[in-house]
């Protein structure tokens, strides 16, 4: 199991700068599933007749989603894949959602998106203001040698001051996308790095990943059920979440 091990102490360092100090998530005695603690760190493992699996709690994150490193030890004797879609959840009895990777890049590029709008919408309204600011009026009176008053309101455009305006507006609004761009990137990275992604595992060897479930509806105190699903056996785990005082 020193695989099994190893893989868990890089993923587990790895993921733990995403997690919120708030609440505390310790796995809890099954009676088939052992707890063991590590430097302080809880961590619950699972060895049936076709494999090993180990879970541990890396917390809540900031938009209230639970994450767990989890990895999964091959003694079965052909290969078998191992990802997201092999783990289900239940909190205090309901079922609570698993995401897969390509649901949580969906998601990042969908608030990118939205983000993206934002800016170019606020890039338009400059330019528009830009442009708006080219035009000035001019209010003047006129005298007639007969004595006559003549009033006039003249407008002019001046298209060099709209087109630096609108210069201006453009290139802020391509490099708040492109910031926003960086970001997606870089959030899509740190996914791929970490997520658990569905891996063809061999005999007598190791993968893991983290995997993330969904916000629960309740208020913390409440119990969660994490089920692996994998080489035909189902590997139960439970965790006791309350908020930390």
């Amino acid at each position: 199991m020193k695989i099994i091990n190893t893989i868990f102490a890089i993923f587990t360092t790895f993921a733990l700068a995403g997690c919120a100090t708030t609440y505390s998530v310790t796995p809890a005695d099954t009676g088939s599933a052992k707890v063991t603690y590590n430097s302080g760190r809880s961590t619950t493992d699972l060895e049936l007749q076709n494999g090993a699996v180990k879970v541990t709690p890396l917390g809540v994150s900031e938009n209230g989603r639970l994450n767990f490193a989890v990895a999964g030890f091959n003694k079965a004797k052909a290969p078998s894949n191992f990802g997201a879609e092999n783990f289900s959840a239940s909190v205090s009895g309901a079922p609570a959602q698993v995401y897969t990777y390509a649901q949580l890049e969906k998601q990042a590029k969908t608030a990118a998106a939205w983000a993206t709008f934002a800016v170019a919408l606020s890039g338009a309204a400059t330019a528009y203001a830009a442009n708006q600011n080219a035009y000035s009026t001019t209010n003047a009176t006129m005298y007639t040698p007969r004595g006559g008053t003549y009033h006039y309101t003249a407008t002019t455009y001046d298209p060099a001051a709209a087109a630096l305006g609108t210069a201006a507006a453009t290139a802020a609004t391509a490099g708040g996308i492109y910031a926003i761009q960086k970001e997606l990137d870089s959030t899509l990275d740190r996914l791929g790095g970490t997520i658990l992604q569905t891996t063809t595992v061999n005999p007598n060897t190791a993968f893991g990943g983290q995997i993330v479930v969904q916000k629960p509806k309740s208020a913390a105190p409440y119990t969660v059920e994490i089920v692996a699903h994998w080489n035909d056996e189902n590997y139960v785990f439970h965790f006791n979440v309350a908020q930390v005082k």
